[in-house]
C-alpha cells in the first residue's frame, strides 16, 4: 500500500518532498533521540499532510521549526497543560515527564483538541497513543506501531 496515494484518494492534501531524512531542531532531537524508522521515513517524505477539512494534520519539519503557517505550535497541547498547571510544580513536572516520553506527530481540532503521539519510553517504544482535551496526558494506546496506525487510518477512510 502506498500511503500517500491512499490518503490522496481519501481527499488529504499532501505536498511531497524528496525523501531526505527529516531534520528536527536540535532541542527536539535531544528530547526525542529515538523514533521509529517508519515514522521518520514518513515525515521525510512530506512537506505537508492535511485532511480534507483542514482540521487534522501530520506535524512536519516546518512545524517543528515553527516556520509553518499553522496557528498551533508542535507542542501546543503540552504548553496548554503547563499553563493550566501554573503554580503546581508537581503537576508541571508530571506534564513534562509525560511529554518527554511521547512525541506528537499528528494534531487535530476536528472535535476539540486532540493528538496522536509515539511512545518513546523503553517500556512502550513505538506504540501510538491518542489524547484529547482537557486532560491531554490521560491518553490511550490506539495502535501497537506507527505502521498499524497508518493501516487503521486508511481503513477508517482517512478520519481519526
Amino acid at each position: 500500500m502506498n500511503l500517500i496515494t491512499e490518503l490522496r484518494r481519501l481527499g488529504w492534501s499532501i505536498e511531497e518532498r524528496l525523501a531526505c531524512p527529516v531534520q528536527l531542531p536540535p532541542e527536539v532531537s535531544a528530547r526525542y533521540p529515538r523514533l521509529p524508522a517508519t515514522l521518520v521515513a514518513f515525515l521525510s517524505g512530506v512537506v505537508t499532510c492535511v485532511n480534507p477539512s483542514e482540521t487534522t494534520w501530520f506535524l512536519c519539519e516546518a512545524d517543528f521549526y515553527e516556520t509553518s503557517e499553522s496557528a498551533f505550535r508542535w507542542n501546543e497541547w503540552e504548553l496548554i497543560s503547563l499553563e493550566a498547571a501554573d503554580g503546581d510544580d508537581h503537576l508541571r513536572s508530571s506534564v513534562r515527564a509525560f511529554w518527554d516520553n511521547h512525541f506528537p506527530f499528528l494534531l487535530s481540532v476536528a472535535d476539540g483538541y486532540s493528538y496522536h503521539a509515539i511512545d518513546t519510553s523503553s517500556e512502550g517504544f513505538g506504540r501510538v497513543i491518542m489524547g484529547r482535551e482537557p486532560e491531554f496526558e490521560e491518553a490511550k494506546v490506539v495502535a501497537e506501531s506507527f505502521e498499524q496506525f497508518l493501516v487503521e487510518l486508511v481503513k477508517g477512510a482517512g478520519s481519526i
